[in-house]
Parts: structure tokens; C-alpha cells; sequence
């Protein structure tokens, strides 16, 4: 029976985790929507020197922007020195920055460690930084990780550096600039010029990307002009596709704060393709699109936002303003910055005080603090955070300080970010004194990081934000994705209420967690989202609606279904030179049933990247189901040589030795893998079921207690136990653990 039961495990086990040289151009659930496409195609383009004859200010304001200088030529004002001068790191070895025949080039330990010279195509960013595009092989241009820094010599600047720290990074290493994380035709092109196709053919591993203009020039954000000049020639200027109009002036209230408007969200828009973290689910977007159907957008995830949103890794601007109350108001981005010169329309706290009123927040009182070193109102309301060593970004999200978050859920808050010597506690303290009549406001901290601890309380509060209007659609998407791991009655009518909401964003979370719960209810819940009128949510039910029977879906639906893989396939050829996009493919093939699809999916991501471990895993799984058990060990191992530090390779292996009845070998590589990482259940409950299974029920009861202190709510972990405590005659326990049980249904 347990070689059974752990059998079964192996394909949940083995599914991967959720997460040329560029060329200028020549010449219930809404309903999906028919929309005429606005003309795309580089012939539709005329480049921002044709816009200047007749909007002289804002050419003037734009040349001196950072959007006109994203990607340059090199030997441009301003750009690195190629001079001789050389950069080494301890790990990278010297790189040498100098000229041939007047073109610059680098040389530098080439991906086999000996040193190989490489042409600069152009140099990417203003200031601070700046980087080199450097081109390797079959039109492929690489991001350098040494970079120049901009800034004065009296600041700490004029000088080569690693992005990734002194050290630098080994040619071994997955962010070495050969590497597809460092693809600047997938990752990088798009948003440093204009309307870029990647053109990505995937049999001979080659690019030959085009844009319509070498930076981001003015059609990058009113989208295609000919037809504008067309018309304007001819006196009856045709408006461009993107249209954005000037907001109207903010109007004062009591409160000292501007009268809240309404969004226009068609700016906002226009902005968030290159200040969000995001994938791409088709080539060639332009400014009138919607942003949700053109692109996958990060939600609050671990590893990206803090439990309360605040910025952790790298993911810009979009996905904190999103959060942020002053979104909420109506705030547009060109309310603070001047939309053509990208420049704020005012410096320090003169910016914010052309909204807020100067006499109630502009003081000492307001700010309880003086003297030159008394923080700008951004310091606390937009704490900084520095990328790549120099580049310091403020979090978008406008947040009012909460050290009480820290305390709590060990959140960082702007108090300790300049008092970094006193405790959380001693800035929650202080705050309470200066606002004692101030109740705290709720947030969406007391959910996302309830879940994120495993609490027991973490599905009610996650329904309790998903259907709660006044937090933002980003917070209760991010709740809805979560959802889907306690699967309840509760949890499917929290999903269906959401898949009917008007914010595609909050449908698209429902989506997502809709997609953790076992196929028959997927089917019910998500056949009318493949109708959406964005294309990310029907890329994601399609994706959801993978392995589901097609006797599931109404007969409407089937065809919908047909034309949300066609999406889906299309999302995937977008990003078919980065290895994870094949092992993805090969998951959603698998679900499919369409193995021999799958294997060549696999057998792409190995091309890429021979030490992809999901894909060996994946490849595995896939000669499991064949009946090759023999090449799947030969996976499994393979997975292992690539890092044998791999909990989910020694817990494949595991499986594998279960069903070879290598039952002694079977519990050591379990074990490792518990070791390993112990904070992942799924680990401890197999090992559990294992060890049981083998008559030690007494080690798999102190398995999975251990691993309840790491996630208490987790439901598979709390019924073994349960049943183990009940077989044991521990009465008392069990019932508590039944109790813990219903309270995750509640």
C-alpha cells in the first residue's frame, strides 16, 4: 500500500513550481470582447523625429529624457570609456574594455573560463548605470554584467563594476552574461525600445530581433503614428491609438489631501509594460493595448514583495503603486512626474505639497522631526531600496510607516530603516505616542502574512481580503491565487464571487487558484474565463484546464478551450529561448496526455540548459509513465549531478526507490530530502507515509510534527497525523488535530 500511495505522489512531486543582432525597422465572467486591433506592423511606425515639427516642447523635453537614451550606440556623449581599463572580480576573473578599428569591444572569460573578445552592439540605461549589450553568437545580445557607473568620482562613481556585487559571477554560475537570464533580446529589448519583435527561431537557437526604434521613442507610449502624420498633413490630424489626456487640477478638501477622482487607469497602462514585473504572452505590444492582455504580471510573492507589499525584489514600480492609496485616489503617474522629460514636476517636498496641503504636512508637527537632517516626506512615505549596487528606487506604494508590521510579521518599515539601531518595538512605541487618538488602519498584511506562516487563521483572512472592495486588486488577487491551496466550500464560493468581478486583475488571481484545485471543480469554476475579454486570464484557464476532461466543460466551452491553448502555445513561443518556458510546456503537454509533445518540450529545455533539474525531473516523470523506469533513474541522477543539494531530486529519487521496493534506500534519500528543506511539507508527509508504512509509525508521527511547526495549516500534514494519533490510542491529540482540520474549513 505505501508504494502505491507514494506512486501516486510522483507526478505531483515531479510538476515544475509556477513561478541577431537587433536590427532597425524598415519602412459571471465578462464575455470576451471583439476589439478592433489598432495597426501594428514597423511600417506603421515613423520614428520621434517625425512628431518634433509639430510638438516642439514636449521633443525638447523628451530628448533630454531617460526613455530617449534607454539604448544608444556606443562611443555616444556620455557613454563608457573604452579606454584600455580593466575590471576584475574574484569570481568573473578581467575584463578588459578597449577599441578595434574604432569599435568598441570587451574581452572576457568566455563560458569555458578562457578569454574571448566580444563586440559592444550599444550601451543600455542613463544614470547611474550604464550597460553593455555585447553580441556572442547567432544574433544573440547578452547584458555584460560589468557595468559603468555614472555618477561623479566625488560620489563614489566614474568606474567599471559588477552588477552582482565585487565578487562578481562564475562562467558556471545561471546569471553569467552568456546565460538566457541574461537575454537582452527576451528580457531587456522591449523596454528599451520600441515595439520590438524578439523573432526567436527555436531549431537553430538563433534571434533575429527588430524594433521600430532604437530607444523608447514617443510612439513607444502613444503608439503607432503614420496615420497621424497622414492626416496631420492634410489638416485633419487623426488622434493616435494611445490617447492620453492631461488629468484635471486636483481639487482641495478638509482633510489637507486632494479630493479623491476617478482613474483613468489607459495611463497607468501605458506606464506598467516597463515598470512592472511581468512575462510577455504576446510579441509586439503598443501603448493602446490593454496591459493584462499582453502581459502575465507578478502578484505579492514571496521573494518579490514583503507579506505587506513592500518592495523585495526587483520588480519596479507598477506593483506597489497598484497598492497604494494614492492609486486608489485617482493619481496618475503624471501627476508627479512630467510624462515627455520623465523628470518630477517638482524637487523634494515641494513635489508633494503641490496635492497636500504644505501648513498640515509640510511641518515639524506633521513629521516630528527638524533640522537638516529631518527626513523629506519620501524618506518615510517612499523608503529607497538600492538594485545592481548603485541604483536606488524609491517603493511606489506611498505607504504610511508601520513599525507595528514589523513587529508582528518582521516586515521593514522606514522608522528602522534610518534608525537601524533600535528595535521594531521602539518605533511602534513611538508612533503610538505622537498618534494616540489614530486607531492603526486594517491592511492586507494580516492575511498574505498568515499565509505565508502557515497559520490557521490563513484561509478565512485571505477570503476575508478576496471579497473585501476598499484593498486593493492586487492584495485580493494575490489572496485569491493563495486560496486555492485550502480547498473548501468556502474557498469555491470566495473563487466563483471573484471570477465574476469587473477587475480583470482580481479574476485573473481567481484564476490562478482556481487552478490548485482538483480538475472537476477547475472545470465548473473556470469554462466561462476562457471567454475573457483580457488574454492573460485565458492563458491562465487554459493552463488550468490542461488535464481536465473535455465531458467536463459544456460543449460552449470546448472550442473556447481550444482557442485559450492556442494562446497558451503562443505564450510559450513568445519566451521559447529560456529554458523554464519548455519545462512549463512540457507540464501542460503532459497534463494533455500528449507525451511525445512533452518529451520534445524537455528536450528543448536540456538543449538550453543540460542542467536544468525540473526538467530532468519532468523527463523522469514522463519515462514513468511510459513504464521506463530504468531512464528514469537515469533522469533523476542526472538531476543529482547537476546539484546534489536538491531536496526535490533526492525526493524523486525516493519514489523511484519505493517502486524498485529499495525500501532501506527509499527512506535515506526521503530523509535527504526532508534535510534538505524542511520547511516544505510535501517532503515530510511522504516520508511520513513511507516510514508508517514500514511499521515505524512512531518516527513518522515525530516527522510530522516537526513539520507542523513549520506549516501548521497545512491539511495533508494535520490528517496523516490525525490517523497515525488515532491508530497510537493518543486520543487527546487527535482530536485536537481534528479540531485544527475543521477550523482551515471554516
Amino acid at each position: 500500500m505505501v508504494a502505491v500511495a507514494l506512486a501516486a505522489l510522483v507526478a505531483l512531486s515531479n510538476r515544475p513550481e509556477e513561478d541577431a543582432t537587433l536590427a532597425p525597422a524598415t519602412s459571471s465572467t465578462p464575455a470576451r470582447v471583439t476589439k478592433t486591433a489598432p495597426p501594428r506592423g514597423r511600417e506603421t511606425f515613423v520614428g520621434s523625429a517625425a512628431c518634433a515639427d509639430c510638438h516642439r516642447a514636449q521633443s525638447d523635453a523628451y530628448r533630454s529624457s531617460h526613455h530617449a537614451r534607454a539604448l544608444v550606440a556606443p562611443g555616444a556623449e556620455g557613454t563608457a570609456p573604452f579606454d584600455e581599463s580593466p575590471f576584475t572580480s574574484t569570481f568573473g576573473g578581467t575584463t578588459k574594455f578597449s577599441s578595434r578599428g574604432g569599435a568598441p569591444v570587451v574581452t572576457t572569460p568566455a563560458p569555458d573560463g578562457k578569454s574571448a573578445t566580444y563586440p559592444v552592439r550599444y550601451v543600455a540605461g542613463v544614470a547611474p548605470l550604464q550597460q553593455l549589450v555585447v553580441e556572442t553568437e547567432r544574433g544573440k545580445l547578452q547584458s555584460l554584467g560589468v557595468a559603468w557607473d555614472t555618477r561623479p568620482a566625488a560620489d563614489g562613481g566614474s568606474h567599471w563594476f559588477h552588477v552582482y556585487g565585487p565578487k562578481g559571477v562564475a562562467p558556471a554560475d545561471s546569471l553569467f552574461f552568456t546565460g538566457s537570464s541574461q537575454s537582452w533580446n527576451h528580457i531587456c529589448a522591449d523596454c528599451h525600445s520600441t515595439w520590438v519583435e524578439r523573432r526567436y527561431d527555436v531549431a537553430s537557437d538563433s534571434f533575429d530581433t527588430r524594433w521600430a526604434e532604437l530607444a523608447v521613442g514617443c510612439e513607444g507610449c502613444h503608439g503607432p503614428g503614420a496615420e497621424h502624420v497622414r492626416t496631420a498633413k492634410e489638416g485633419k490630424p487623426e488622434p493616435f491609438s494611445a490617447r492620453l489626456t492631461r488629468a484635471e487640477p486636483w481639487k482641495p478638501s478638509a482633510t489637507g489631501s486632494p479630493t479623491p477622482r476617478a482613474q483613468d487607469e489607459r495611463e497607468v497602462e501605458t506606464c506598467a509594460p516597463c515598470h512592472s514585473r511581468r512575462l510577455p504572452l504576446k510579441e509586439g505590444f503598443v501603448a493602446s493595448d490593454a496591459f493584462l492582455d499582453s502581459f502575465e504580471p507578478d502578484l505579492l510573492r514571496p521573494g518579490r514583495y514583503h507579506a505587506d507589499g513592500q518592495v523585495e525584489g526587483e520588480v519596479f514600480e507598477w506593483g506597489s503603486f497598484q497598492q497604494s492609496r494614492m492609486h486608489g485616489a485617482g493619481v496618475r503617474c503624471s501627476d508627479c512626474h512630467e510624462p515627455h522629460s520623465g523628470k518630477t514636476l517638482a524637487q523634494g517636498n515641494a513635489l508633494c505639497v503641490r496635492c497636500h496641503e504644505s501648513s498640515r504636512f509640510d511641518t515639524q508637527q506633521h513629521s516630528h522631526h527638524a533640522g537638516a537632517r529631518a527626513p523629506q516626506c519620501v524618506d518615510c512615505h517612499m523608503p529607497k531600496a538600492t538594485f545592481m549596487q548603485v541604483h536606488e528606487r524609491r517603493d511606489h506604494s506611498i505607504r504610511i510607516p508601520r513599525p507595528d508590521h514589523s513587529v508582528a510579521f518582521g516586515t521593514p518599515n522606514a522608522c528602522n530603516g534610518c534608525h537601524d539601531g533600535k528595535p521594531a518595538a521602539w518605533a511602534r512605541e513611538a508612533l503610538a505616542k505622537w498618534n494616540p487618538a489614530s486607531p492603526a488602519r486594517p491592511h492586507f498584511v494580516d492575511a498574505l502574512a498568515s499565509d505565508r506562516q502557515g497559520s490557521l487563521e490563513a484561509p478565512r483572512r485571505l477570503r476575508q481580503l478576496a471579497n473585501d472592495v476598499a484593498f486593493p486588486a492586487i492584495a485580493r488577487a494575490t489572496a485569491l491565487e493563495r486560496l486555492g491551496s485550502y480547498p473548501s466550500e468556502n474557498t469555491l464560493r470566495a473563487l466563483r464571487a471573484a471570477l465574476s468581478s469587473s477587475d480583470s486583475l482580481v479574476v485573473y488571481g481567481a484564476v490562478r487558484g482556481a487552478a490548485l484545485l482538483p480538475p472537476p471543480q477547475r472545470a465548473q469554476l473556470l469554462a466561462p474565463a476562457l471567454q475573457h475579454e483580457v488574454r492573460a486570464v485565458r492563458v491562465a484557464a487554459g493552463k488550468a484546464l490542461a488535464g481536465a476532461a473535455l465531458t467536463l466543460l459544456p460543449a460552449s466551452a470546448r472550442a473556447a478551450l481550444e482557442r485559450a491553448f492556442a494562446e497558451v502555445q503562443q505564450s510559450f513561443a513568445v519566451s521559447a529561448s529560456r529554458p523554464e518556458t519548455h519545462v512549463e510546456q512540457s507540464a501542460f503537454e503532459l497534463a494533455r496526455g500528449r507525451l511525445q509533445e512533452a518529451e520534445g518540450a524537455l528536450s528543448r529545455a536540456l538543449r538550453l540548459d543540460p542542467c536544468s533539474l525540473q526538467a530532468h525531473l519532468n523527463l523522469a516523470e514522463l519515462n514513468r509513465q511510459r513504464g521506463h523506469e530504468a531512464q528514469s533513474e537515469r533522469e533523476i541522477r542526472a538531476a543529482l549531478g547537476c546539484d546534489e543539494r536538491s531536496a526535490a531530486a533526492w525526493h524523486a529519487l525516493g519514489l523511484w526507490q519505493v517502486r524498485a521496493k529499495q525500501s532501506r534506500a527509499a527512506l535515506a534519500s526521503l530523509q535527504k530530502a526532508v534535510e534538505l528543506s524542511p520547511t516544505d511539507p510535501r517532503f515530510s508527509y511522504v516520508l511520513a507515509v513511507a516510514l508508517a508504512g514500514g511499521g515505524d509509525r512512531s518516527r513518522a508521527m515525530r516527522v510530522l510534527e516537526a513539520a507542523l511547526k513549520h506549516r501548521p495549516n497545512d491539511a495533508s500534514t494535520l490528517q496523516a497525523l490525525a490517523s497515525y494519533s488515532r491508530e497510537a490510542g493518543h486520543s487527546e491529540r487527535e482530536a485536537e488535530l481534528r479540531k485544527q482540520l475543521q477550523q482551515l474549513q471554516e
